[in-house]
């Protein structure tokens, strides 16, 4: 829909909508305040000169106001936040980034290579199999000491890469990284020979046959094999799923975002990030191999962003989680400023028993929005010390890594900061991968849906939903954080690795105690020092572009004792409950206080 205003100026209607249009400048606007309706916002707007309505989202009773989302100049949006005198909140609609690699990723600082300029080199890399077949559409990275070149292969394996402001024995890194299928290959220093073809070969993918250490980490091979997460709904916000993947095919529900409800380009994933998490979530269990979901019987529904995804596809995400009755949403998305209106509707979901589990983020810094709000719960991923071959991707980043406990480490990539919540598997990660295959990945997308398997698991099996929390309100969430948190094991420090690493069994109740980890103190003050300077990076940064800035900080949870028996599953324990546990018991259920 689109509207302007009334007024006196001479230029047409369509000339103003073209103007506005022109500019390109998203914003999203909505009542400060509760009790006005989305066509008294309508209505408002369209009395504005120069301001275009692209969507609108209802209210959400007494928790959400509506919201719109226009197009309009810097200064006319400037203007009309002067006039309204702090009755409407008007923020720019931000776009969002992803929270994983497909395939393998080198640190963020290679990444961030400068554009160098002056005379360079032409290069020609190909990419074979062990076989000597070409591999199409692999990804080529040069990094040199001023500058960086990427690019995909042809059906001949091959690509050209100029790298402007370099010689070959300046090139510092070289990755060949395949869509699936392979590992990738990281080479230091590569003899690279200008005006000629440098051919490089990819060692092939073996699936596991058991669990991979991502799986064993969390201790899901130590649940009962009827332990599946059945009747539990959760939204995977994300860039859809190819459910052309034979694990993937019997996910039936979803939705393309700016699409709206027409047809199912949710069941597709050029980008190939969201396939990866999908799996991990819901892939059907396949007796040939170890690559499975763990929570198989859990009910997925695909919220698909689109490449250019901002945080108004936010809303809409979060607007069909409310209206299709969701438990979980798993967001692999996010961006460094926050969103008061975002924060609203998250709000409202948590209001509805919507449980949030977000990536932390992939840019080194502080964690992303809007895993960093308090309603939110923020996950950092960590990798484990010879999963990968030394000349891959995982190794680099394993040498620039933050060591933790039990040989386990925090990637560079991975934001940190107070924020953080959890930790889990986001390194070396064999994961489906569209349209049918399997690839290893990083990323804190793939460490939140680690955990928002487990959140299934356990609302579908622990005593506590069936009982005190079985109502879908904010309680039943901050009860399950909290049971995810609390039965956590320490690795490290809380700003890199947050409270814990999520443990299955304690969680659910089949093992009561967590495991001895040989815990280093060593958290290196340059970190510390870096993620201040981030957050006030952050906090400066909102302090001119947005007054409504929400506030940020780790996810909150109920503080009652833990259920002494959380399952009908068997603890392998073999003692009987202390007296501590009785009391908690009893607090549960109601047959004492908590003093």
């Amino acid at each position: 829909m689109t509207a302007s205003s009334d007024d006196t100026s001479s230029a047409s209607r369509s000339d103003r909508r073209r103007s506005a249009s022109a500019r390109n400048s998203h914003y999203m606007i909505a009542p400060a305040g509760l009790g006005e309706t989305r066509q008294t916002l309508i209505d408002r707007l369209n009395r504005v000169a120069d301001v275009e309505i692209v969507q609108t989202y209802a209210e959400r009773g007494i928790i959400s106001p509506p919201m719109a989302m226009v197009r309009t100049s810097d200064e006319n949006a400037a203007a009309l936040r002067r006039s309204t005198g702090g009755e409407l909140v008007i923020e720019p609609d931000r776009y969002l980034r992803a929270a994983s690699f497909m395939g393998s990723s080198q640190p963020s600082q290679m990444i961030a290579a400068m554009n160098a300029l002056g005379p360079g080199f032409a290069v020609t890399i190909r990419a074979l199999s062990e076989n000597g077949e070409p591999l199409e559409h692999a990804e080529v990275q040069l990094v040199g000491e001023q500058g960086a070149a990427r690019g995909l292969t042809d059906r001949d394996g091959k690509v050209d890469l100029t790298l402007y402001g370099e010689l070959p024995e300046t090139v510092t890194e070289l990755f060949v990284r395949a869509r699936s299928g392979y590992w990738g290959l990281w080479r230091h220093r590569p003899n690279l020979q200008a005006d000629a073809v440098n051919t490089f070969t990819l060692e092939s993918l073996s699936l596991p046959k058991l669990l991979d250490w991502g799986g064993k980490a969390m201790r899901f091979d130590q649940l009962p094999t009827e332990c599946r997460g059945a009747e539990i709904k959760i939204a995977l916000i994300d860039t859809g799923i190819a459910i052309s993947h034979k694990l993937l095919a019997r996910i039936d529900h979803g939705i393309d975002i700016r699409a709206g409800g027409e047809g199912r380009s949710w069941s597709q994933d050029v980008l190939g990030h969201g396939t990866p998490c999908a799996g991990i979530i819901s892939a059907i269990p396949d007796a040939a191999h170890g690559i499975r979901g763990y929570a198989p019987e859990s009910e997925l529904h695909v919220c698909k962003l689109p490449p250019d995804a901002r945080c108004s596809d936010l809303v809409a995400a979060l607007d069909y989680c409310l209206q299709t009755g969701i438990d979980l949403a798993c967001l692999g998305f996010g961006c460094e400023r926050g969103s008061a209106i975002v924060e609203q509707r998250i709000a409202a979901a948590k209001q509805q028993g919507v449980g949030i589990i977000a990536a932390a983020g992939n840019s080194a810094g502080a964690v992303l929005f809007p895993a960093c709000s308090p309603h939110v719960l923020a996950v950092g991923a960590i990798g484990q010390i010879g999963s990968y071959p030394e000349d891959s991707p995982q190794a680099l980043q394993a040498a620039a890594a933050v060591p933790v406990a039990g040989g386990l480490f925090v990637p560079p990539f991975s934001c940190r900061g107070p924020e953080l919540d959890l930790c889990a598997p986001g390194v070396t990660i064999v994961a489906c991968q569209s349209p049918d295959g399997y690839a290893i990945c990083d990323g804190t997308s793939l460490a939140a849906a680690h955990v928002t398997a487990l959140a299934a698991l356990i609302l579908a099996h622990h005593g506590d939903f069936r009982g005190n929390f079985v109502r879908r309100d904010f309680q039943r969430v901050e009860r399950l954080f909290q049971i995810l948190k609390a039965t956590a094991q320490p690795i490290g420090h809380p700003w890199q690795t947050g409270a814990r690493l999520p443990e299955a069994a304690r969680a659910l109740g089949v093992q009561a105690h967590p495991r001895p980890f040989a815990m280093p103190v060593d958290a290196r003050l340059a970190e510390m020092r870096n993620a201040i300077r981030q957050l006030d990076f952050v906090y400066s940064g909102a302090r001119e572009a947005n007054i409504f800035e929400p506030p940020r900080g780790p996810a909150n949870v109920t503080h009652l004792p833990l259920n002494p028996t959380p399952s009908a599953f068997p603890a392998a324990r073999g003692a009987e409950a202390g007296v501590h546990e009785l009391k908690a018991a009893m607090v549960l259920a109601g047959l004492s206080d908590a003093r």
